[in-house]
């Protein structure tokens, strides 16, 4: 009978926990989505990687929302219970709550330890190869954002230019007409360039300018009689397209082994973040069960609410803490610890609770 039970209980938390688990993935996936496509129509990213990203991006919030949705769906398959006085049978048949834990903390450990693999070795390697990817992509649509027939915009709007023809390599440009905004820092008027051709160019340093031949440059503010005009063989403007910066070390790309051997304090929480993901696991099923118990007039999503309130002041608390850390304000020996120990006791105080209640029905029947 106890094995029929456990095969119940298993199936019914694994139902909600796939739909959960499919619903917030589509949230995220959508909100990804939209950023990226907003991002290619602005000439930002070439939209031949948008679903390679998005796969590959939402690949790795995968790791961090399966915890949340595995505890999610402990809640909705007891709470049902409890609303069709399925547990109200079992308590009567001597199943508590303290038996109920055994299939869910079973198939907990073996979830945890699925994503220790995937938190300490998978998820680094796929954020590393998404920042590299969006790289490649942010430096392809560099290129490709210098466009024949339309007006293009460079370093945020300060060199707007429109050139009638474009070779396929998009470096050599014929008829163009040139705008750069004035700068009030420097104290430069704005400017018009015409020119006959451009090409691109890079120099030793690795920067890149655009070189326009035989061309008229005006210098010289609307409205105001002072002006210069002056012509030239050859003028070279200097581009900054955002691709080329170097892109800023992201520690969610860290490989582990690099952060095990680290005493840099951003390095260690980078580290206890990345454990926290399977240690949540039995920290929120432990939860769960208590958080699951409500009334059998209520709903089947009456105690769905608490526990997603529960749920994400956890979170946020993680993430606090995390920020702590890296800040000083929490020396790194306890680090994030103290915030599991939380809904740890918390649950052990609701089960004493459900426990006492349990014992004063007992003896008025």
């Amino acid at each position: 009978m106890l094995r029929i039970l456990d095969r119940y209980l298993l199936w019914e938390v694994l139902r909600g926990w796939l739909a959960i688990t499919l619903i917030l993935w589509l949230i995220l996936a959508s909100n990804r989505l939209v950023r990226y496509l907003a991002q290619a129509a602005a000439g930002e990213l070439p939209g031949d990687v948008v679903f390679v990203l998005l796969g590959v991006k939402t690949a790795w919030f995968l790791v961090y929302v399966m915890p949340f949705s595995l505890a999610l769906g402990v809640v909705m398959a007891l709470g049902r219970m409890y609303r069709d006085n399925e547990m109200t049978v079992l308590s009567a048949c001597a199943v508590g709550p303290w038996r109920i834990y055994k299939p869910l903390l079973s198939m907990g450990v073996v979830i945890a330890l699925l994503l220790v693999w995937v938190a300490l070795y998978i998820s680094p390697a796929i954020a590393a190869y998404g920042a590299q990817l969006e790289k490649l992509a942010l430096e392809e649509a560099d290129v490709s954002v210098l466009g024949a027939g339309r007006f293009n915009e460079i370093r945020g709007g300060e060199l707007t230019f429109y050139a009638e023809h474009l070779s396929d390599d998009k470096k050599n440009m014929q008829n163009l007409f040139v705008y750069v905004r004035e700068d009030s820092k420097k104290g430069t008027p704005p400017q018009v360039m015409v020119a006959e051709s451009a090409y691109r160019m890079m120099n030793e340093t690795g920067d890149e300018y655009i070189v326009f031949v035989d061309g008229h440059r005006y210098e010289g503010r609307p409205g105001e009689a002072e002006y210069r005009i002056m012509q030239f063989d050859r003028q070279g403007v200097r581009i900054e397209l955002p691709g080329k910066t170097e892109p800023v070390p992201n520690l969610d790309a860290v490989p582990t082994a690099q952060l095990l051997h680290s005493n840099d304090r951003r390095d260690i929480v980078e580290l206890q973040w990345r454990l926290s993901v399977p240690v949540s696991v039995l920290v929120l099923v432990l939860l769960s069960v208590p958080l699951s118990r409500i009334s059998p007039r209520k709903g089947r999503f009456g105690g769905l609410a608490m526990a997603f309130l529960v749920f994400i002041i956890y979170y946020n608390l993680l993430g606090t803490a995390k920020v702590w850390v890296e800040q000083g304000v929490i020396p790194t020996s306890i680090g994030l610890w103290w915030v599991h120990l939380l809904p740890v006791l918390l649950a052990f105080v609701l089960l004493s609770n459900t426990n006492k209640l349990a014992c004063r029905v007992r003896r008025r029947a």
